[in-house]
């Protein structure tokens, strides 16, 4: 049943659960201080909001005219709201114009079906300087021809011809089973403000807040990868470089692509990846100190450092906050988030509650949380701070329902062989989509060095020599040996195990090392680093061959240090030795690197 009278209209609203913490009454009868006009009582409304702001509203009645005519004139007055708006714009306070039908039975010969009691208009426009005493509004509601049905939409000063007018925004009063439900309305006069369209108060138009905007208008320009990713492969495989050359492209691609990436470690906690109050030092802190002394009671201000607590967010809350504004803002903004190492912290105990918004259908959390309070408040305060003049202003309670928006990513790295690692449990790992950076992929542009420098003896003369060997064919050796001892490949080893730097000082460490064995150079070899030794000899030890050296490396070496030793002194058990005395490995591991890349 939907009002049919302004009377009627008020009550309804005031009742309905929608406003249970409203208030509202008429204005008193007062005199306007710079006309002198007497303004009745019951001229305009005051409603008061749950937060104790004190809201303007005029409610007029829309009426037909000249019903005989092709197109009726559809009018409102405007006497009454004029002076409501008088008295607005003196108390500074937000004013609504709301125009509404309530005899949907007249001949308005708009469409069968066609019900405008569905619903309230707000007119928005300044009315001071206004003559007469109607307008007429017809071509505002011809909208409805074609857009009846929408919860909200507005008429924008070229979509009408109303030349006293600004624009209409229409608000359904519609509910899911077609009864008269105001919630739309109520929604609409807490987001809305509508004083920047007042000349002396104004500072840009600002729109009114839909919630949908944050969470359910699609992001045009979707990024080409998953909004959850996890790249997973062996050590060296280019997970990280992968992510990065993506995220570069992006960059290059999009107006605007932020990225951020963070390292999870063993401790690494919840607050330190989303948000967690922190002392903060506050420098030149002022505060009231009282003292007795003999002469009586003494106080006064002192001025020093002094600790508070705050909010401090964390690279996800900062992301988030930047996501929704840029949602809000309309600028088609991306952000994301890369994480390496995952699984080296308890993932799903670092995400908390977040855990939850990871399950995602076209980027948007499927389901919401309420987050903690203090999160919802960095949240509003952050994103109000980035919104641009003509944004939609949101209300602190736009962020006490959370979800994650369709253009915040969440990229991952993680190698599930690292020792010391959490393991993530399945309800944390169906939430991804997966990229298995695969120990053969190798691309030759991206490559650091396609050669690896190592000491080779040549029986005939006795003599070593440095010599660049193709890398690839070399760590696919040892990629085979690894794989016939049983281990799983992510043991194995990808192109990138070593940087251009690392393979530069094997180079260096080998020449070095060979030089002082066949007596032509006495460097200190043990202020020279070896990555070939302390990184690549390291791992395959420690972390993959641990039990059983024998199954890589040659007979009687059992640990690092002699490793070490042997290639620094090019001899093992007293006898020369090169990487190949070295190693159990096939001739197919020593192929020569080609001379024009070597």
């Amino acid at each position: 049943m939907y009002p049919t009278s302004i009377p009627a209209l008020r009550r309804a609203i005031r009742d309905d659960p929608a406003f249970e913490d409203w208030s509202f009454r008429d204005n008193p009868p007062m005199t306007d201080p710079d006309s002198g006009e007497q303004i009745g009582g019951g001229t305009f409304s005051i409603w008061t909001t749950p937060e104790g702001e004190d809201l303007v509203v005029s409610p007029i009645n829309v009426t037909l005219t000249s019903s005989d005519r092709p197109r009726p004139q559809v009018r409102v007055d405007t006497d009454k709201a004029k002076r409501a708006y008088t008295y607005a714009r003196r108390e500074k306070q937000r004013f609504f114009f709301l125009a509404y039908c309530t005899n949907p039975g007249l001949d308005w010969k708009f469409r069968a079906g066609l019900n405008l009691s569905h619903y309230i208009v707000s007119l928005e426009s300044p009315l001071d300087g206004r003559t007469g005493g109607r307008v007429d509004i017809r071509s505002m509601y011809d909208a409805l021809e074609t857009r009846d049905g929408q919860d909200f939409f507005r008429v924008t000063e070229n979509q009408h011809s109303c030349s006293s007018l600004r624009q209409g925004a229409f608000i359904s009063l519609a509910g899911e089973n077609g009864d008269f439900d105001p919630a739309r309305l109520r929604d609409y006069l807490l987001y809305f403000d509508s004083r920047p369209y007042q000349k002396d108060l104004g500072a840009g138009r600002r729109p009114v807040y839909v919630p949908s905007a944050l969470y359910e208008t699609p992001d045009p320009e979707p990024l080409a990868l998953p909004w959850n990713l996890l790249v997973h492969g062996a050590p060296g495989t280019g997970k990280s470089h992968f992510l990065e050359e993506k995220a570069r492209e992006f960059q290059a691609q999009y107006a605007s692509v932020e990225v951020r990436r963070v390292t999870f470690y063993e401790d690494c906690s919840y607050g330190q990846f989303v948000g967690q109050y922190m002392p903060v030092p506050v420098e030149d802190a002022r505060r009231l100190v009282e003292l007795e002394t003999p002469g009586g009671p003494v106080s006064g201000g002192v001025t020093g450092s002094q600790i508070t607590y705050r909010f401090v967010p964390g690279p996800l809350a900062e992301l988030l906050a930047g996501s929704l504004a840029a949602k809000l803002n309309g600028d088609g903004g991306k952000f994301v988030l890369i994480v390496e190492e995952l699984n080296r912290a308890n993932a799903a105990g670092v995400f908390g509650d977040v855990f939850q918004l990871l399950d995602r259908e076209r980027g948007v959390s499927v389901y919401e949380i309420t987050p903690q309070a203090e999160l919802a408040e960095y949240l509003y305060d952050a994103v109000v701070t980035l919104l641009g003049p003509e944004s939609p202003l949101p209300p602190p309670e736009a962020f006490r329902r959370l979800r994650l928006p369709d253009n915040l990513y969440i990229w991952a790295t993680m190698n599930s062989a690292d020792q010391g690692v959490f393991p993530l449990d399945s309800a944390f790992k169906r939430r991804w989509d997966y990229i298995y950076r695969d120990i053969c992929d190798v691309d030759p542009a991206a490559a650091n060095r396609s050669w690896i420098c190592l000491p080779v003896l040549e029986e005939a003369t006795g003599r070593f020599t440095p010599t660049r060997l193709d890398w690839n064919a070399f760590r696919t050796a040892i990629n085979r040996q690894i794989l016939t001892a049983g281990f799983a490949e992510d043991r194995c080893l990808g192109y990138w195990f070593f940087s251009a730097e690392e393979l530069e000082a094997v180079e260096a460490y080998t020449t070095a090392a060979a030089e002082n064995r066949n007596g032509e150079g006495a460097r200190d070899l043990s202020q020279l680093p070896n990555p070939l030794v302390d990184k690549l000899f390291a791992y395959l030890m420690q972390d993959v061959f641990r039990n059983m050296p024998a199954g890589l490396f040659a007979e009687g070496v059992t640990g690092l240090s002699q490793v070490r030793q042997a290639l620094k002194r090019l001899e093992l058990e007293g006898e020369p030795a090169g990487i190949k005395r070295l190693l159990r490995l096939p001739s197919a591991a020593y192929v020569p690197a080609p001379p024009e890349e070597a």
